[in-house]
């Protein structure tokens, strides 16, 4: 069994304690805006890796915190790294070379598998990108398509029925409505979706960011809300996608970029390698790959969050 997959059961219990630790866990302040990146016309992949070394106290989600990375992805990319105990001399890898998610590159696309969102720009040369918390296990982020019907600053947050009766259930009194302030769940701004009570939204709870915490809204910290939101106009469109392979180019080498899947039996990836290799195929005008499937079953077996050579196009 590979390194990455030893991830799985850390995840899965990070996602049972997420509701609880969204409201013990102490803020910690945001230091970083968007990773925002010039798309090239030759290449798929955006950015570089980096590299740094634990402050006092911090865990690999403060660290990630530091560089607009999310703690999911800190996780895949430091397999040996202790995620509450990195020590200070130990070097930290941040996965912030990207490949950029398949299909249309325009408007906001969510990809649930690296719980990150894009913006396109529409001068179609740049990305901006972000960290992003989704639905936690048993309120799931729905996969498709739709736009932005509404944007509003400083929101009131009207629990959904559903939500209040899931606090009924556990014994819990829910306010019919919690007013704009710092303690509002929906943080400074929100964007309403066409997809029922999904919203892209900010938190008090940044560390809420990048792992399953949400009752299927999108969850951001403040900061990059507060940047987003100012990009984002009404009706942009928004395709949500669960890809936990991706595959892209670099002049004539392929590379694949391989996460640990957010839940199997929920989410299919949204496209095949083989569709991957066509798609990039098309967009380059070029009509042969050689690709080492070795590579592609050992990049798999290690999640490791960010790309690496898997073959050339010819």
């Amino acid at each position: 069994m590979g390194k990455g997959m030893q991830l799985i059961p850390f995840f899965r219990f990070f996602s049972l304690i997420s509701g609880l630790l969204l409201f013990t866990l102490s803020w910690w302040p945001a230091t970083t805006a968007a990773l925002t990146f010039d798309i090239q016309a030759d290449k798929d992949v955006v950015g570089e890796i980096q590299y740094t070394q634990a402050l006092a106290g911090e865990d690999l989600g403060d660290i990630g915190r530091r560089f607009g990375i999310g703690t999911y992805e800190m996780i895949e990319a430091n397999p040996e790294v202790g995620f509450y105990t990195p020590q200070k001399a130990q070097q930290i890898i941040i996965p912030t070379r990207i490949i950029l998610p398949p299909g249309p590159r325009k408007g906001l696309v969510i990809n649930l598998a690296e719980m990150r969102i894009y913006y396109f720009h529409p001068n179609m040369t740049q990305v901006s990108t972000y960290p992003i918390g989704i639905g936690q296990d048993g309120w799931s982020t729905p996969i498709g398509t739709n736009r932005i019907i509404r944007k509003r600053k400083d929101p009131i947050w009207v629990p959904p029925d559903s939500i209040r009766e899931n606090y009924e259930r556990d014994g819990k009194e829910l306010p019919a409505q919690i007013p704009a302030g710092p303690q509002n769940p929906l943080g400074p701004y929100a964007m309403t979706t066409g997809f029922e009570n999904i919203v892209i939204h900010g938190t008090p709870w940044p560390k809420g960011v990048g792992v399953r915490s949400s009752h299927g809204c999108i969850r951001m910290k403040n900061s990059d809300i507060t940047e987003l939101y100012d990009f984002v106009s009404l009706n942009t469109p928004v395709r949500i996608i669960h890809q936990a392979l991706k595959v892209g180019k670099i002049g004539q080498d392929l590379y694949i970029e391989a996460h640990v899947p957010v839940d199997e039996n929920i989410y299919p990836e949204t496209f095949s390698i083989q569709e991957q290799l066509q798609e990039v195929m098309n967009r380059y005008n070029q009509d042969k790959v050689r690709v080492k499937w070795n590579v592609v079953e050992a990049v798999r077996a290690k999640n490791l969050g960010y790309p690496e050579p898997f073959g050339q196009i010819e």
